[in-house]
């Protein structure tokens, strides 16, 4: 597909920078660096719309990232054209309406960025208790902040006086490890999903109905994790 190739020589183009080699080995695609190397399947769909964040994913999972330690960063309330500005940059699926917008600073730089919903009560929580979504998560191109999204619930529990934070991870580019490392809990995991693509824009959307075939493709995806933070000890 003459697109699919022009949109893989962008990120070809934008990962030379840092020295990594890139392959196409349909329907996956191979990347390495001198001796590392991995191997990822990315769908159509994000190579077009999202070819410009895919580095930031490559740098994470080639161990290529400057670690910034979050112990020696600062935790704000952000506003919300920056907040947007970041997700959008920096996060797969762009940026989403949100209730509350902390950032990870060091020397005024704005490093990582997570977006919370608005609380809902829960049957598992005392009645005092609400539970909160994070909806986003993120960090700078290139940047590891250690400790960061633990940081950043932790701080966000603490000021909300939550009784929990969930979120959900999709497992075609996540295994969900660093929430778990960050004190989140496995909840629940869907199967497979499917999704309809949108044939001129490339916008993904879950498939809730029969698809129409005129406008849209569907594919299907290897489906989420639910993660569940207790903030029992954040508190």
């Amino acid at each position: 597909m003459e697109r699919i190739e022009q949109y893989f020589n962008q990120l070809k183009k934008s990962l030379r920078k840092y020295n990594i080699q890139s392959f196409q080995t349909s329907p996956t695609y191979k990347f390495t660096h001198g001796k590392k190397s991995i191997i990822l399947e990315i769908p159509d769909d994000l190579l077009i719309t999202s070819a410009q964040k895919l580095p930031a994913i490559i740098l994470s999972k080639l161990n290529l990232n400057k670690t910034v330690f979050a112990r020696i960063c600062e935790v704000k309330k952000i506003e919300s054209e920056s907040a947007y500005a970041f997700t959008n940059s920096y996060h797969i699926m762009n940026s989403v309406n949100s209730a509350y917008k902390y950032g990870i600073f060091l020397n005024d730089e704005l490093l990582a960025v997570a977006l919370f919903s608005k609380g809902r009560k829960m049957n598992r929580l005392p009645a005092h208790k609400k539970s909160y979504e994070l909806m986003r998560f993120c960090t700078k191109e290139g940047i590891t902040v250690t400790g960061g999204l633990s940081k950043l619930v932790k701080t966000f529990c603490r000021e909300k006086n939550a009784g929990d934070v969930m979120t959900y991870i999709d497992k075609q580019l996540s295994n969900g490890e660093a929430y778990k490392k960050a004190g989140f809990i496995v909840h629940s995991e869907t199967g497979e999903m499917n999704y309809q693509i949108h044939k001129e824009n490339y916008k993904r959307s879950l498939q809730k109905d029969e698809t129409n075939t005129l406008l849209h493709y569907t594919v299907k995806g290897p489906g989420s994790i639910k993660l569940i933070y207790s903030c029992n000890e954040a508190i």
